[in-house]
C-alpha cells in the first residue's frame, strides 16, 4: 500500500516565532535547538520511524512533555543542563556524530549557560525592585511604630502634665484661700441657711477687699499655668486644667478667672471654662458666679454661664 504523498516539510513543526521581547542569548539557545531538532530519527513505541513526526512523538521521543519542548524552541524557557545535554546526545546518536549537527556539545551547553545568565539578570532586576520595595516597606513600618511611641509618650506627659496641674491648683487653693462663713448651731443655724438657699448672694462689702485680693491672686496663678500650657502647644492640659478649675474653685474665685483671662485675649479659654462651669457645678454655685460677673461687668460671661446650666436642666416645661 503506498503512502499517502503530502507537501508539509517534516519537522515543519520546529519553525517558532519569538517573541519581540526574547533577550538575545535566549534567541540564540532556542535556534540552536530547532536546529538540533531537525536531525532527531524519531521512533515511535512500537519501532516506526515516521516521516512526518509530530511534535508529540518527538517529546516523547526526548522524555519531555509537549508543553516543555515548545516553551524551549520559543525561547521561552532555558532547558535544564541535563535536558539540553540529553537533547544533543540523543540528535548526535541519530545524526551520525556532532559534526553533522553543526554545533559541538560544549558550545550548545555554554549557549545555555548564557540564556540563563542572562534570565537571572532578569530576574535579579526584578528581585531589586523587590528587594527596594521591602525596604520601603520597613521604613514606612518603622515610621508608624515612631508615631505610635510618640503618641504613647505625648499621653504619658499628658497624664504627668495633668496630675502636676491639679497639684498646682490645690496648692494655689492653700496659699489663697477663700473665707468661709462661720457655721452656728440651732435654729438660727437653720434659719440662715433656709436664707441662703432663697436669697441671691449680695454684692461685696468694702470690708472684703482683702479676701477679693486672695481670689484675684489664685486666678491668676491658674490663667498664668493655662496660657503656658497654650504656649506649648498643649490643648488636652489646657482642657484638663480647666475642669478641675471648674470642679474645685469657687463662684468667686471664677468670678475673678473669668474677667483676668478676658484681659490676657484668651477669649476661647474663657468660652470654654464658663461652659463647663455651667455644666457641671450646682445651681447655687452657677447663679452665685453669674451674679459675681455681673458685678465685673462682664455680662455676657455671666448670660453664657446661665444658658449652660440652663441646657443642663433641658428644655423648660409649658
Amino acid at each position: 500500500m503506498t503512502a499517502r504523498s503530502t507537501s508539509r516539510l517534516p519537522f515543519a513543526w520546529t519553525d517558532k516565532a519569538f517573541h519581540e521581547d526574547v533577550l538575545p542569548d535566549k534567541r540564540r539557545l532556542a535556534t540552536a535547538l530547532q536546529r538540533i531538532c531537525r536531525r532527531l530519527t524519531i521512533r515511535t513505541p512500537d519501532g516506526v520511524t515516521p516521516t512526518h513526526p509530530t511534535q508529540a512523538q518527538a517529546a516523547t521521543y526526548l522524555r519531555i512533555s509537549e508543553t516543555a519542548l515548545t516553551r524551549y524552541l520559543r525561547a521561552q524557557h532555558v532547558p535544564a543542563y541535563e535536558v539540553t545535554a540529553f537533547i544533543f546526545d540523543t540528535a548526535c546518536r541519530d545524526a551520525g556524530g556532532e559534526q553533522n549537527l553543526g554545533i559541538t556539545r560544549e558550545d550548545l551547553l555554554e549557549l545555555r549557560a548564557h540564556a540563563e545568565q542572562e534570565r537571572c539578570g532578569n530576574c535579579s532586576r526584578h528581585r531589586q525592585a523587590v528587594r527596594t520595595a521591602e525596604q520601603e516597606l520597613k521604613a514606612i513600618r518603622k515610621k508608624l511604630q515612631r508615631s505610635e511611641e510618640e503618641k504613647a509618650t505625648e499621653l504619658r506627659e499628658a497624664r504627668q502634665h495633668a496630675s502636676a496641674l491639679k497639684r498646682e491648683a490645690q496648692r494655689a487653693r492653700t496659699e489663697y484661700p477663700v473665707a468661709q462663713p462661720v457655721l452656728e448651731a440651732g435654729p438660727q443655724r437653720d434659719q440662715r441657711a433656709a436664707q441662703a438657699a432663697t436669697q441671691l448672694p449680695v454684692p461685696r462689702r468694702q470690708g472684703d477687699r482683702q479676701q477679693g485680693i486672695k481670689e484675684a491672686a489664685a486666678a491668676s496663678v491658674i490663667a498664668r499655668r493655662a496660657e503656658e500650657l497654650l504656649q506649648d502647644g498643649r490643648p488636652d492640659s489646657t482642657l484638663a486644667l480647666l475642669r478641675h478649675t471648674a470642679e474645685a474653685y469657687t463662684s468667686a474665685e471664677m468670678a475673678a478667672l473669668v474677667p483676668l483671662l478676658r484681659t490676657r485675649g484668651q477669649h476661647e479659654l474663657v468660652a470654654n471654662l464658663v461652659h463647663i462651669y455651667g455644666r457641671d457645678r450646682t445651681d447655687r454655685d452657677v447663679v452665685q458666679a453669674a451674679l459675681l460677673l455681673h458685678q465685673h461687668n462682664a455680662v455676657k460671661d455671666a448670660e453664657a454661664l446661665l444658658r449652660a446650666a440652663a441646657a443642663r436642666l433641658g428644655p423648660a416645661t409649658p
